[in-house]
């Protein structure tokens, strides 16, 4: 097991820490799909009891990040593609209205650090660390929200698309696409200064949607990861 353990956060509840190592263990594919893995394992790794990996596994079985087989045995989940687009589909429905509202504000108070992202992706993009690409796309799509003033959406997307994350990651390592998504973040916010929400939302759904076309050259390229 190829497990990578996570320093922990002052005053950072049990359970939680549990699910931030599980979950970043499997986002990054150090644990693979498809993968056992027991309670026992993880608790003697993070040298913790139990009770809270019992708990996390809960949790992160709810994200369908494990696959949990009573009798069986406890796997990382495979990926999916008809799951995927499902997922997809909701995030790029809630986006698409969230551009077209920040068109009908008429200002862009948050400009300066929709570019700050935009030019970290650009230092970046030739590196392999994925870890901060991700990062940079997530703020990127969180800031959207944020210039509506709705703060609790990014959370509510980030708890029920964790599973698409591996995805995105997997294409990274691919390398498909490579600097595309810098080109089509930069368009985006270009068609929101100009006013033009049609484009703007039109653009944003392909942007997203189009991971749906990539993930059939993934199951190719890596079939042992999806079901």
């Amino acid at each position: 097991m190829n497990f990578k353990i996570l320093e922990r956060k002052d005053r950072e509840k049990t359970k939680d820490y549990v699910i931030r190592n599980m979950r970043y263990n499997i986002l990054f594919f150090n644990l693979v799909p498809g993968e056992k893995i027991s309670e026992n394992q993880i608790s003697d790794l993070l040298n913790l009891s139990r009770t809270p990996v019992r708990e996390a596994f809960i949790d992160l079985n709810s994200s369908l990040l494990l696959d949990i087989k009573p009798q069986i045995g406890t796997f990382i989940s495979f990926l999916n593609i008809d799951m995927s687009k499902e997922l997809l589909f909701f995030r790029s429905s809630l986006e698409q209205n969230a551009v077209i509202e920040i068109c009908k504000k008429g200002n862009l108070t948050l400009e300066k650090e929709f570019n700050e992202i935009i030019e970290k992706e650009q230092m970046l993009h030739q590196t392999n660390d994925f870890e901060k690409l991700i990062k940079l796309d997530n703020r990127f799509h969180e800031l959207i929200f944020e210039e509506l003033n709705y703060k609790k959406i990014p959370k509510i997307i980030e708890n029920n698309t964790s599973y698409l994350i591996r995805m995105r990651i997997l294409r990274l390592k691919a390398n498909i696409r490579q600097t595309n998504y810098i080109d089509e973040h930069k368009n985006i916010l270009e068609l929101i200064k100009n006013n033009s929400p049609k484009e703007a939302s039109r653009l944003i759904t392909s942007h997203i949607l189009e991971l749906i076309d990539d993930m059939k050259i993934l199951n190719n390229k890596y079939p042992d990861y999806f079901n």
